[in-house]
C-alpha cells in the first residue's frame, strides 16, 4: 500500500498517483509528483510483512535535467507514527538527469532491526530549487519476514 503527502496540481492524476512509487519496473511513462511544499514524503506500507533492510533503489519520474532528488532520507516505522533515520542524502546528485533515472544505495541497519512503513521523506529542494518530490519507483532489499498482523 503506497501513500504520498499530496498530489501536484490539486490531486490530477495525471500528476500523480501513490501505485507508481511501488509499480516496479513497469511504470506508466507519467508524472509522479507531490505539490511544492516542504517536507514531502512518499511511503509505502507492508501490512503483514516486515523488512530488515540492506539497500533500496529510486528512479525519477518523467522529468528530463530537471526536478530530482537531491535531499532527502529513507525512513523506517513499524507504526507509521514514529520514524527511523536508515540514511540521509545531503546534495546527492546520483538520480542522473534522464527520465526515470535510478540509483541504489546501501542501508546500514542494526542486524535484525525490521520495519512496517517506509518513506522517502524530501529534506531540501530538488534540482531546481522546489520542494517538489518526484518518483516513480521504490525498491526495498533485505530480509523479509511475515508477522500475520496488519
Amino acid at each position: 500500500l503506497a501513500s504520498m503527502s499530496s498530489i501536484h496540481n490539486n490531486n490530477d492524476p495525471v500528476y500523480g498517483d501513490p501505485r507508481r512509487f511501488v509499480q516496479g519496473q513497469s511504470h506508466d511513462g507519467q508524472y509522479n509528483c507531490t505539490q511544492n511544499v516542504a517536507g514531502s514524503w512518499m511511503a509505502v506500507d507492508l501490512k503483514r510483512f516486515r523488512l530488515s533492510p540492506t539497500a533500496y533503489c529510486l528512479r525519477s519520474d518523467k522529468h528530463q535535467g530537471h526536478n530530482k532528488l537531491r535531499e532527502w532520507r529513507l525512513e523506517g516505522s513499524d507504526t507509521g507514527a514514529q520514524w527511523t533515520t536508515l540514511r540521509e542524502h545531503t546534495n546527492d546528485a546520483s538520480l542522473g538527469d534522464d527520465a526515470f533515472s535510478t540509483a541504489a544505495w546501501e542501508v546500514e541497519c542494526a542486524s535484525g532491526i525490521a520495519f512496517r512503513h517506509f518513506r522517502i521523506l524530501q529534506t531540501g529542494k530538488n534540482s531546481s530549487g522546489s520542494n517538489h518530490l518526484m518518483c516513480t519507483g521504490i525498491e526495498l532489499y533485505g530480509v523479509l519476514s511475515e508477522t500475520g498482523e496488519e
